[in-house]
């Protein structure tokens, strides 16, 4: 089975992949701070505190950035198979 990679430059993806997962990461770091200062304990730190969606956005921006840099080193990197 051969793989297919989707179509457009992986680089561009994961650019803007991992440029989406600093701003998110921004997002929630604001976000737990504020909640912090309002009520002591960040998001997800306790049992009853789930992480906001920013966390888990940063996080999947940033699995995503480095699958598609992984694709794009893969590409570069392997020869082509006839």
């Amino acid at each position: 089975m051969t793989a297919r990679f989707p179509p457009g430059d992986p680089i561009a993806v994961s650019a803007v992949a991992l440029t989406g997962a600093a701003v998110l990461a921004t997002l929630a770091w604001a976000h737990m701070s504020a909640l912090s200062a309002a009520y002591g304990p960040i998001c997800g730190a306790g049992a009853g505190l789930p992480h906001c969606p920013a966390c888990y956005g940063a996080v999947g921006l940033l699995l995503l950035g480095l699958w598609s840099l992984t694709l794009a080193a893969r590409r570069r990197l392997l020869p082509a198979r006839s």
